[in-house]
């Protein structure tokens, strides 16, 4: 055994793993079932911010009881609880696994920088921002805050300046703004971002090599949005330099897909593609319908591609519903890497989402049936 390996920073110990499962496996426990959601939607809205003052968010309601009002005080609640989660798991998370699920949670920053330039941009106020805001990456509730006090994008940037998407934000953002979209710098954060993970997690994290399937299956996923929201909205003919390189399927199979105009021809794309099979289970799972089959889903993706529309948000939603599960199994299957660490955040992430989307839904009076279509769960 060399000197190397016992001074080996990505190595994680058993005793140091198991420490880390346990504290997961009591948390995962905790989570919100299906069961409990479905009473959340049937409740009374004072009901449902009783349940929540008297669940896993007590501390954070019980500190900002007096600040805020009802629907504030639990979307503040929710967000604060977010933001201590993370930063608790990952500082109990040893070696390389800390590191590499850190990189993994980075994606929140750049969805939030995103929130926060756009809002900045068409004058939301801040509080509006705040409440859709995931603090699960290195920008921390104070950094967010401190972005969202500030009155330009220009002065945004330059707040950023030690983020590591810094360099690309500060390149593509002048083209971009006078543009009034920030689309395409959307997708290069995301391109660099994938490109790097998928390097740390190829350079000796100890089970960073088990996180690439769902990397690569991630990136598909990413792909086919950006696909029909061209399809929907641009005129632009190359749609490659608009992919993700490294997903399952390359920016040619999606250029190849982007060009067809016949119904018999697109079927057969998606299929060969594998993107056909993705997007039948999501369609089964938006319908609570195991007997969804391909036909169906050719159906009624190829009436929204033929209209220029993109997917409903329904169906966005099952496919990360799909997502989801996909990396539960997962972590299921190799509990000594950082998948395990993932799978729980993520679960939280979406416990959080679903709890603000509920309490939205009982203030304007939504239905419970909407509203759990929106849920991911």
């Amino acid at each position: 055994m060399t000197f190397n390996h016992f001074f080996n920073p990505y190595l994680v110990t058993p005793s140091s793993y198991r420490y880390l499962c346990t504290r997961i496996v009591l948390r995962k426990k905790s989570l919100i079932t299906s069961d409990q959601y479905n009473r959340l939607l049937n409740m009374e809205l004072s009901e449902f911010i009783r349940f929540i003052g008297e669940s896993g968010y007590h501390e954070e309601v019980h500190t900002l009881l007096h600040s805020y009002p009802e629907i504030e005080l639990i979307e503040q609640a929710l967000t604060k609880n977010l933001a201590k989660t993370y930063r608790n798991i990952l500082s109990i998370a040893p070696g390389g696994l800390h590191d590499l699920a850190e990189r993994y949670f980075t994606r929140y920053d750049i969805e939030n920088v995103m929130l926060i330039l756009r809002g900045c941009q068409f004058q939301i106020p801040a509080d509006k921002i705040r409440a859709v805001l995931i603090p699960a990456g290195i920008l921390d509730p104070i950094k967010l805050d401190q972005l969202l006090a500030l009155r330009s994008v220009t002065e945004i940037i330059s707040h950023l300046s030690s983020w590591t998407g810094h360099d690309i934000l500060s390149s593509r953002i002048s083209g971009e703004y006078k543009r009034g979209t920030f689309a395409s710098l959307e997708n290069d954060l995301y391109i660099a971002y994938y490109s790097n993970l998928l390097t740390d997690a190829k350079s000796g994290y100890q089970g960073g090599d088990v996180i690439i399937p769902h990397l690569r299956f991630e990136i598909d996923i990413q792909n086919i949005r950006n696909i029909f929201r061209l399809r929907a909205g641009s005129n632009v003919r190359d749609i490659t330099p608009y992919m993700i390189p490294g997903g399952y399927r390359t920016p040619n199979d999606f250029q190849r897909l982007y060009g067809v105009t016949d119904r018999e021809e697109f079927v057969n794309e998606l299929s060969n593609a594998g993107i056909l099979a993705l997007l039948t289970k999501a369609l089964g799972t938006l319908r609570c319908d195991k007997s969804v089959c391909d036909t169906d889903a050719a159906e009624f993706i190829w009436s929204r591609w033929a209209a220029h529309k993109t997917p409903l948000n329904t169906i966005v939603i099952a496919v990360n519903t799909m997502l989801l599960h996909h990396l539960d199994g997962l972590a299921r299957r190799h509990q000594f890497s950082v998948l395990p660490i993932i799978s729980y955040l993520e679960r939280k992430k979406y416990e959080v989402m679903n709890l603000r989307a509920i309490a939205r839904g009982k203030q304007f009076g939504v239905s419970p049936d909407f509203i759990r279509q929106h849920l991911v769960i």
